[in-house]
């Protein structure tokens, strides 16, 4: 990944963070103090209208008892049943004008009308021309039964039941009810029923703290809706609040329709009625929403700047690294006459000068030394290629000596033979790289001489497969090694020694192992050879032994890391009285 790419996706990651903690917390403030605010809100409200609702019906209430302000109206429930026609009819006058004066010096807005029935579901009288329901159908209706389970106690009822006659007549939302008797003689009572409109219901929804989308609902005791302000009635909402609204008071966010709405309520000890704020979320988090749409663009701003900010930083953080990279490259290339312009005084303006610094002293040693070097290498391989390590030639020459002492014609012809295929192999400097199969040919001719002159002290095993014999080598590279397994291990050792060269494919690699049964080579010894095996290039400026006068291990492992660098890989391992195995593990030389 290039470095102007790192520095966008980083800034773009900074900034997407910042921005995302900072709406997120503020979102989150804003969200949790306006929902803690508007439910806040919304109780006070539902308490005020609860209050309101209360006050209005107590009101009511005071006008249901004015018979109770004279005793005579008392007395004559009292003895109703006894009277004559026309007394039931002067006490019935007397009793509804009361009622009459009672509403009309006290106007209410929303009254309707007013009904009074004696216990046994006879109608008393009436604010209107409306056809009483019959006798047995005031006894049996639900308002009847529970005012008179009141005992006293105003009962509000929303359920008003309209007669068949009443098509064109004014429905009543709700009624107010109460019983009213002498307490010496319960029996005898009367019924007072008032009923009304929804005036006061709407009044209460004209509250300037009301949103245009909320609701005001009033719920009886029964959780029957009575009331719901707006121009419809949502018969979802009903339900949901039939269901849910129960306690004292609450609060609670519920579903209605796919809008997502909150409820507060309150439920008035008086009557027992409920009252219902129902507030949309859109009304309540609408202006969060815009919060959030304002973070949300401005986090595109922001990234837009971003981009052209990385763009323009990051070309100017990035374009002399590339400069650099290029230079590099001419170098791995090896053409060192390229430079970095240097033209800032910060710190890649400060690498740029060390990095030209460096490459004059590299080009400078690469010309002095690590040249030199090379040449002086090839001179040495060409000078190994043409000589034959003398100790080996002197040894054998003295047993072509012995020999002819002897007069063994036929040991002095296979050693001269395989003398003179030696050297007529190592003289040839026409190939550098040859076949395996090449090489195992100058190691019989080795192992011949060395067989004659140990007298078949020496066992030579090859375990090769089969499509490795053409395989390539770098020339001279068996004979150090067997030469090292003869002289440093089975000459040493009594008896006889076998000496093992295996050859075989492993992955895409090829596996060359020299291996012997002879003494071995002490630890210490061994830490010290596999001290000496180091890259060529560490090897320059240190000087060598005056011994190593002749192609060792070192030689070939240098040859071979030269030529394939990391992908060569050389282990020699030996325990002392074991034997000593080293093998080479190294890739195909290309065609």
């Amino acid at each position: 990944m290039r470095i102007r790419t790192v520095l966008l996706l980083s800034y773009f990651i900074v900034i997407l963070l910042s921005i995302t903690l900072v709406g997120f917390v503020s979102f989150y403030i804003s969200y949790t103090t306006m929902s803690e605010r508007v439910e806040s809100a919304g109780l006070q409200l539902v308490r005020q209208i609860e209050n309101n609702m209360d006050n209005d019906f107590h009101s009511k209430r005071n006008l249901l008892l004015a018979p109770y302000n004279d005793q005579t109206y008392i007395d004559g429930i009292n003895r109703y049943i006894e009277m004559n026609d026309q007394e039931k009819f002067q006490f019935r006058q007397r009793l509804g004008d009361l009622y009459l004066k009672s509403f009309n010096v006290t106007p209410i807005r929303d009254f309707i009308r007013f009904q009074i029935y004696y216990n046994n579901g006879e109608l008393l009288s009436s604010s209107d021309a409306r056809k009483p329901w019959t006798p047995s159908q005031v006894r049996n209706s639900d308002w009847f039964r529970e005012t008179v389970a009141k005992d006293g106690e105003v009962f509000f009822s929303g359920s008003i039941p309209q007669q068949a006659d009443e098509k064109n007549a004014e429905v009543a939302a709700y009624a107010s009810s109460i019983l009213i008797r002498d307490y010496s003689n319960p029996d005898r009572f009367i019924v007072v029923r008032a009923e009304y409109r929804t005036s006061l219901f709407r009044s209460i929804g004209q509250n300037d703290d009301l949103s245009l989308s909320s609701k005001i609902v009033i719920l009886d005791e029964n959780s029957r809706m009575i009331y719901e302000s707006g121009d419809s009635t949502d018969t979802g909402l009903a339900a949901e609040l039939t269901d849910r609204v129960t306690g004292r008071e609450g609060k609670f966010w519920m579903n209605v329709d796919g809008d997502k709405m909150l409820a507060s309520y309150t439920k008035s000890g008086y009557s027992a009625w409920k009252a219902v704020l129902v507030t949309p979320r859109e009304e309540i988090f609408g202006s969060l929403d815009k919060i959030k749409t304002t973070v949300i663009l401005t986090a595109l701003l922001a990234f837009v700047i971003t981009f052209f900010i990385s763009v323009l930083f990051g070309q100017r953080i990035t374009q002399p690294i590339l400069n650099l990279y290029k230079t590099v490259n001419r170098i791995k290339r090896g053409d060192f006459s390229l430079r970095v312009k240097v033209d800032r005084n910060d710190e890649i303006g400060r690498i740029g000068m060390n990095f030209n610094a460096m490459q004059d002293e590299l080009q400078m040693l690469i010309e002095t030394k690590y040249l030199n070097q090379i040449k002086l290498q090839e001179v040495e391989l060409a000078m190994l290629y043409s000589q034959i390590n003398p100790h080996f030639l002197y040894n054998t020459l003295d047993s072509i000596r012995a020999m002819s002492d002897y007069y063994k014609v036929e040991e002095i012809s296979i050693m001269a033979q395989s003398l003179a295929d030696m050297f007529r192999y190592n003289t040839n400097n026409k190939d550098e790289i040859v076949t395996l199969q090449e090489e195992l040919v100058q190691i019989d001719s080795y192992l011949r001489i060395q067989s004659i002159r140990f007298e078949g002290k020496i066992v030579y095993r090859q375990e090769i497969d089969e499509e490795l014999y053409s395989a390539s080598l770098l020339k001279m590279t068996l004979q150090p090694l067997v030469e090292n397994a003869v002289f440093h291990g089975i000459e040493r050792k009594r008896g006889k020694g076998t000496i093992t060269i295996s050859v075989s494919k492993e992955d895409s690699r090829i596996r060359l192992t020299v291996a012997d049964d002879g003494v071995g080579i002490s630890d210490r010894r061994l830490n010290e050879i596999r001290e000496s095996l180091r890259p060529p290039i560490q090897q320059m400026n240190e000087p060598r032994p005056a011994q190593e006068n002749g192609i060792g291990i070192a030689n070939v492992y240098s040859r071979y890391a030269i030529r394939f660098g990391d992908r060569f890989e050389f282990h020699m391992d030996s325990k002392k009285g074991v034997g000593t195995s080293i093998m080479l593990l190294f890739p195909p030389f290309e065609e």
